[in-house]
């Protein structure tokens, strides 16, 4: 066995001599970003390390995943500034009508008598609204002495008239849900007061089971290898979220007993893992999932961080890549309500599209990559401190960075703002070949032709930053390579609107508004995209932001019990198209791949 300390989190963990650092880091619960899984070939998972017993204090710079352990070792991480406000920020509640299933009703429960001997429960049920309620072993245990101790007076906690808790005393101003959003990248969890509607709070992170890989195929491949890696993979999304619930309840001084019911939304696969339930045949065609339905299992069945006779509710998915998540995203665009026709994009590691009219609600999923999240590009990260978000080629290059002046990487929104600028100003050509000949360079401003270089492997790039500007002291740039995975993401987008439309039978001219969806659906630049042709070139009036659609669904369910009926009928009412038996997307695709306008 060998020991290895993590700094600055100051953990240490003694794995096996031969481990590598990416798995004492998993065994330690230690964050260390791997979004091809552990392979190799990302070169994400960087970090310092140094031996622990050598006089020679020198750290050396290798790849966790790659690096094998030998002896006792320190390793240093690089500490990115989370931005998950970026998707939190996003947070509203729209106005609905407040019915949440879980009531609280205020008894005095009449003492017995030797003239009236009436059970403890029966004179508890007798005072409820539905005099024969379901009774529960879990809560008879405690129920002669909270009555007792309480002068028989206490708050009957119920879930669509099932008692979920009885409590001393009144508490009927005490009342609380949670609505989480799983996502591949990101894992939020909202915390809201059922008796007014309000969102108190919500805190977010990166998806701890990240480390297995950024895309849901890698974790799939890593859950199907065996019941102890898919058990592995739900511990790491328990424990995150129980994480998140724990911050929420302490610093807004609300108590994990008071947490009556949680709303789940994710994609198929992330409600699998969630649940602790295979996913490994959503991968190979026909993509089947285990479940489809809404799916309802107390807290304690999981682990969460909340009342353990909670209710855990998880939404309906459409098909083995469209979930609860867009189930959630159309409940919050009211899709039954929109007038005309109408295309819903929710961008992100999976690309789901909803388009709406005539009738129908279709829904497909595309092969987007990871690309927009900043994974498969050599420079790129999450939309964190030091990404790189926007871009601006003039006489040089203009950025703007998060949360810092110098910059780490660069993220989705940048790359999209990065590659339409560099088509713009012909530093390549809309198929996304660099224009490299001296002819060509001589058009471009002087300090943009500077930035146009052949790598040392031969292969061609642009700097987006030099070395002096950095925080991680070398050239931040754009290469060949990472074009052409941007052009995979962008053109299986744009591939999958093309084919929603013909399935409907209409234009894009025939468009009413088209909804983007999500947080890197809000920080991209509408005219970046369109330049680009990622999506159908609308007026750019008719374009419009809805935040965080996917929370905001979930907490509508959680506060109407009308809106879980809703969400329940349009997971059904929804036409899933799938794309690959569909004649004609491969070449939609192919035509798709160009950097500009192509529908």
């Amino acid at each position: 066995m060998v020991k290895v300390q993590f700094l600055p989190v100051n953990k240490t963990v003694e794995v096996p001599r031969g481990k590598s650092i990416l798995e004492a880091a998993r065994i330690a619960g230690v964050q260390i970003e791997s979004t091809c899984g552990g392979k190799g070939t990302c070169g994400k998972c960087k970090v310092a390390k140094r031996s622990a017993n050598s006089k020679d204090a020198t750290t050396q710079w290798v790849l966790a995943c790659q690096y094998f352990l030998q002896e006792e070792t320190v390793v240093f991480l690089d500490e990115k500034k989370e931005v998950s406000q970026r998707k939190t920020s996003l947070d509203q509640i729209k106005k609905i009508i407040l019915e949440p299933s879980i009531k609280k009703y205020v008894l005095q429960v009449p003492k017995p008598s030797l003239e009236n001997p009436v059970p403890d429960w029966e004179r508890l049920e007798a005072l409820l609204p539905d005099s024969k309620i379901t009774f529960r072993r879990s809560l008879a245990v405690s129920l002669p002495r909270i009555l007792r101790e309480n002068n028989h007076e206490v708050t009957v906690v119920m879930d669509s008239m099932v008692p979920i808790a009885i409590e001393p005393g009144d508490t009927s101003n005490r009342c609380f849900g949670l609505a989480i959003d799983i996502g591949t990248t990101t894992i939020v969890a909202h915390l809201i007061d059922l008796i007014g509607g309000q969102l108190i709070s919500s805190r977010g992170m990166t998806n701890p089971q990240n480390t297995f890989g950024a895309d849901v195929i890698s974790r799939i491949t890593h859950a199907s290898q065996g019941p102890s890696q898919l058990e592995e993979l739900q511990k790491r999304v328990i424990g995150g979220l129980n994480t998140l619930i724990s911050e929420l309840s302490e610093v807004n001084a609300v108590a994990s007993e008071e947490i009556y019911q949680a709303v789940v939304v994710g994609n198929t696969t992330m409600s699998h893992l969630f649940l602790g339930i295979d996913p490994t045949y959503l991968a190979p065609a026909p993509f089947t999932p285990v479940f489809q339905q809404e799916v309802e299992v107390e807290a304690k069945e999981l682990g969460l961080a909340m009342l353990s006779t909670g209710k855990v509710l998880v939404l309906p998915n459409v098909a083995g890549y469209v979930g609860s998540d867009t189930v959630g995203v159309m409940v919050s665009a009211e899709v039954n309500s929109l007038e005309g026709i109408n295309l819903i994009i929710d961008i992100g590691t999976n690309g789901e599209i909803i388009l709406v009219g005539t009738g129908k609600i279709l829904t497909c999923s595309t092969a987007a990559g990871p690309a927009f999240e900043g994974a498969e590009i050599k420079f790129g990260m999450r939309a964190s401190g030091g990404a790189i978000e926007e871009v601006r080629i003039t006489d040089d290059v203009q950025l703007e960075i998060i949360a810092g002046d110098k910059a780490r990487g660069i993220c989705g929104s940048g790359l999209i703002d990065a590659v339409a600028e560099m088509v713009r100003v012909g530093i390549i050509d809309p198929s996304g070949r660099f224009q490299l000949k001296a002819d060509q360079l001589k058009k471009l401003p002087p300090l943009i032709a500077s930035r146009v270089r052949s790598s040392s492997s031969g292969q061609a790039e642009f700097v987006l930053v030099w070395a002096k500007d950095t925080v991680i002291g070398e050239d931040i740039v754009l290469t060949q390579k990472d074009i052409r995975e941007l052009q995979l993401a962008k053109g299986a987008i744009a591939a999958g609107t093309k084919i929603l439309l013909k399935e409907m039978g209409v234009k894009f001219t025939q468009l009413n508004k088209v909804m983007l969806a999500g947080a890197f659906g809000n920080f991209i630049k509408k005219e970046s995209a369109l330049g680009m042709g990622l999506l159908p070139p609308i007026p750019i009036k008719d374009i419009i932001t809805i935040g965080n659609a996917a929370s905001e669904g979930a907490k509508m369910v959680l506060l109407s019990a009308k809106e879980r009926i809703r969400a329940v009928e349009l997971a059904k009412t929804a036409e899933h198209i799938e794309l690959s038996n569909k004649k004609g997307f491969q070449d939609e695709f192919i035509k798709s791949l160009s950097l500009g306008i192509n529908f």
